[in-house]
């Protein structure tokens, strides 16, 4: 179904009735969740046209490729799959909002070379319904090539007449990152995330899980475990943290994958994991918010992403 979706939505770019395009610049470190967005037109309808459908098709050979594999974001980011995400989700939803607000008050009159980007959109307009929608084609790309003074100079040739280029040029590459379609956005890798700041997100998601450990009691030094888990990519992981599973952590057969299977620590008289050596912390994260989780539920298992062997060396 959610491969069908996908393509119907690569299907209804050959439908638009207009297309724009804006460069977009952001700062997440000193201004989160700010946009800045530029418009820029191109001369001629048929080489917008011609330009959209090439990457649209490169990103359909890409997603074939993937053997036609769609699954919900975890933050895995599992490799040859494509993640889908609403556009409402918690983790994404506010940058979301704030880009189309910006895209809604571009700036059409700063000069091209004065302008900064990091990424870039095209928006298509199509009717559904009698309904005017929106579709979009998202890039982690600044489309901008400028001439900084360490960069070698382009020159063009016009009746073999070699003259320097001065004026900006634009790339746009073979591709896009992700196209939203019907409120949710279809990705083939994980560029997104920094547009939409979700380093961020995923520590206020880890932060969630991590009140629910702290209040089980089940971990020795917690505050440890706790700078670890903030630390690195470990927070994106506890995206598929379910907070029944501590419920169900110290029953007898899901300990015994923990302490037997999978040789975390665990002492029997104050029970409670010993995670001071960050090796046995990142296996007793994986398998509390990975595929090992599912054998620790007593009402059923749950749906997870493609899986890569713990390693317990």
């Amino acid at each position: 179904m959610s491969y069908d979706l996908l393509i119907e939505g690569l299907e209804m770019v050959k439908t638009v009735k207009s297309w724009s395009l804006d460069v977009i610049n952001y700062n997440h470190k000193s201004r989160p969740y700010e946009y800045t967005c530029y418009s820029l037109n191109f001369q001629s309808d048929e080489v917008l046209k011609n330009t959209i459908n090439d990457m649209c098709s490169k990103f359909n050979s890409i997603i074939d490729r993937y053997g036609r594999k769609v699954q919900e974001y975890t933050g895995a980011n599992s490799k040859n799959v494509v993640d889908k995400i609403s556009v409402s989700n918690k983790l994404i939803s506010k940058p979301w909002d704030s880009l189309i607000q910006s895209l809604s008050v571009s700036d059409d009159y700063t000069k091209l070379k004065e302008i900064k980007s990091k990424a870039f959109i095209f928006v298509g307009t199509y009717i559904d319904d009698g309904n005017d929608q929106n579709i979009y084609l998202l890039s982690r790309k600044n489309p901008i090539y400028t001439y900084k003074k360490d960069r070698a100079k382009i020159f063009e040739s016009r009746h073999n007449k070699i003259k320097e280029i001065s004026e900006p040029l634009i790339q746009f590459g073979k591709t896009f990152d992700a196209l939203i379609y019907k409120d949710t956005l279809y990705t083939i890798n994980n560029n997104f995330e920094s547009i939409f700041h979700m380093e961020y997100s995923h520590k206020v998601v880890c932060k969630n899980s991590l009140q629910t450990i702290r209040e089980a009691n089940v971990i020795k030094d917690f505050q440890s475990y706790n700078s670890f888990a903030l630390s690195g990519q470990h927070p994106k992981k506890f995206i598929t943290f379910d907070p029944r599973i501590i419920d169900n952590i110290q029953q007898e057969s899901n300990l015994k994958v923990l302490v037997d299977e999978l040789k975390i620590p665990y002492d029997y008289t104050s029970k409670k994991f010993d995670l001071i050596d960050e090796k046995q912390a990142d296996v007793f994260t994986k398998a509390i918010c990975g595929k090992t989780k599912y054998n620790m539920f007593t009402d059923g298992v749950c749906e997870v992403p493609n899986s890569i062997p713990l390693n317990l060396s």
